[in-house]
């Protein structure tokens, strides 16, 4: 018979590498809801470079930017704005995000006793981050190829948004 793992208090390094991880996993599932958002404002109601005023655009996205994510995969699915693949990735996404906002500590705060169970929780949360970078990239990926279709230069806009983050840290 194996013995039960040894149970001990998680200490204060590990702690703050699960608030950390935790953080992480946060921000950069908002940075998956801000590609997506940005997809279906592009995708689903500007739909041609022109067709409303920027205002009027940036008006809209900033409403999408409420929406949490289940809404927006709602508006995604129901618009067919991304390939299955892409929509099944993101359905998966959003599973992993309920885990990790709303049932990580009930479903592994006792885990966090046992080395194993640790290592599972770090490991949930560093593969939560990845799949959170993956699909951002996937999503701007569709934006840009989308917009590169509509006839927009696409290293243009990428050149601009690289001078506002450029100012935003404190460059020239």
């Amino acid at each position: 018979m194996i013995s039960a793992s040894p149970r001990r208090q998680i200490n204060s390094e590990e702690l703050e590498r699960l608030y950390s991880s935790l953080g992480r996993g946060v921000w950069h599932l908002q940075y998956v809801e801000d590609a997506l958002n940005t997809l279906i404002t592009i995708k689903h109601e500007v739909k041609t470079p022109g067709r409303i005023p920027e205002a009027d655009a940036r008006a809209l996205l900033d409403k999408h930017r409420g929406n949490t994510l289940g809404t927006s995969l709602k508006v995604i699915r129901a618009q067919s704005l991304v390939s299955p693949e892409l929509l099944d990735d993101l359905t998966r996404f959003k599973e992993e995000r309920d885990w990790l906002v709303h049932r990580s500590q009930t479903s592994h705060g006792d885990l966090l006793y046992t080395d194993a169970g640790r290592a599972e929780t770090f490991t949930r949360l560093e593969e939560f981050t990845e799949e959170a970078r993956r699909l951002q990239t996937a999503l701007l990926q569709d934006i840009s190829t989308f917009v590169s279709a509509a006839g927009l230069d696409v290293a243009a806009a990428e050149n601009m948004a690289a001078k506002n983050v450029g100012r935003l840290r404190g460059g020239a």
